[in-house]
């Protein structure tokens, strides 16, 4: 199949269609109800309300056809297509579709090996894409075991200790002729307040910590709240997510951190959904929310700059720093928010 970057616009936004179609009528797309419901039985963090979310916001943000334009417009392609191998963690769903999105836009070929976790949804979208155009089937493969030979480009995301693992696999496939290796370890984000947000928006910062159940490395883990802070509305809202409290996983870790934290004689808020700890470490256990106090916001931000390489997205109201996004949109990345801050656009075309 030929690169053709307006043919390429045009098959990806009609994927977005076809995603919206079912979603609204499930009936569309047997295939993809399918996927959904093998899913949910492999992993009972991914919910049928998880799944769609996600899936909205792939069709809405990243398959429309005038924002893929608008990208693709400032991004080179590659001068051949070569092969790039992925593998792409499970931890909600569809985490890897981005990646997915720029190899192929890259005019590269794609084979993904899928975490167990989330091992049907990708696949069910690449037939879909197929059935739009049959090319793309010579374009997309998924494999239990990467190949060590052959592969151009090596994308690996996970935690850091399978980093570790990862490292190695990109060894073997430079010493037998392959190309880079993008690997990525754990991050968290964090939000900043002020003390005066509305309504509205604590609302869509309950949205960053709580969406998923927390497990995205987008999702809020910490924050930043002025010296003084008044803990009550923001306590309201947190206490009105009581839908969280109907999985039983998540029910689980609340409950477990709460009676750790009693009998460690740990100082905690319980917000009835999640515990509210002061601690200045990004990585909160499941139903744990961290905090820690900030004189002037300019050392908020002096803090957060020194974890620069362990932060994902920085959510609050506009302020100059890296990664930065709105109350309610750590979960709603556009196709320009590049994971771990690396262009993987520019990386894969050999301009970064």
């Amino acid at each position: 199949m030929y690169f053709n970057r307006p043919a390429f616009i045009s098959h990806f936004s009609e994927l977005g269609k076809r995603t919206q179609a079912w979603l609204r009528d499930e009936k569309t797309c047997p295939a993809l109800s399918e996927a959904v419901q093998k899913s949910m039985a492999e992993n009972t963090w991914f919910t049928v309300e998880n799944i769609k979310y996600a899936l909205a916001a792939i069709a809405s943000d990243m398959l429309d056809g005038q924002r893929l334009q608008e990208w693709l417009a400032g991004c080179p392609v590659a001068k051949s297509a070569k092969q790039a191998g992925v593998i792409m963690a499970g931890n909600i769903p569809l985490v890897g579709f981005h990646d997915f999105l720029c190899v192929l836009a890259s005019g590269h070929s794609f084979t993904g090996k899928l975490s167990h976790k989330d091992a049907f949804l990708l696949p069910a979208l690449a037939g879909i894409l197929a059935g739009i155009h049959p090319g793309w089937r010579s374009r997309i493969a998924f494999s239990e075991t990467l190949p060590v030979k052959g592969m151009d480009f090596f994308i690996a995301t996970g935690s850091d200790n399978s980093a570790h693992y990862f490292e190695t696999i990109a060894a073997a496939m430079r010493a037998s002729g392959g190309g880079r290796s993008l690997i990525r370890r754990n991050r968290r984000s964090v939000a900043v307040l002020r003390g005066d947000e509305t309504g509205e928006e604590l609302n869509g910062l309950a949205d960053d910590l709580f969406g998923y159940f927390g497990w995205g490395c987008r999702n809020v883990s910490l924050l930043y709240v002025p010296e003084g802070y008044c803990w009550q509305p923001l306590a309201a809202v947190l206490s009105a997510r009581q839908t969280l409290l109907q999985h039983a996983g998540y029910a689980n870790n609340y409950r477990y951190q709460k009676a750790l934290h009693t009998l460690e004689n740990k100082p905690f808020q319980d917000v009835s959904v999640a515990l509210l700890r002061e601690d200045a470490s990004l990585h909160a256990p499941p139903a744990v929310v961290h905090y820690r106090y900030y004189a002037a916001i300019g050392d908020a931000l002096a803090s957060i700059g020194q974890q620069r390489g362990q932060i994902q997205c920085v959510v609050g109201r506009a302020m100059n720093c890296d990664n930065f996004c709105t109350f309610g949109h750590a979960q709603r990345p556009s196709l320009h928010d590049y994971a771990d801050g690396v262009d993987t656009m520019k990386w894969l075309t050999g301009n970064e």
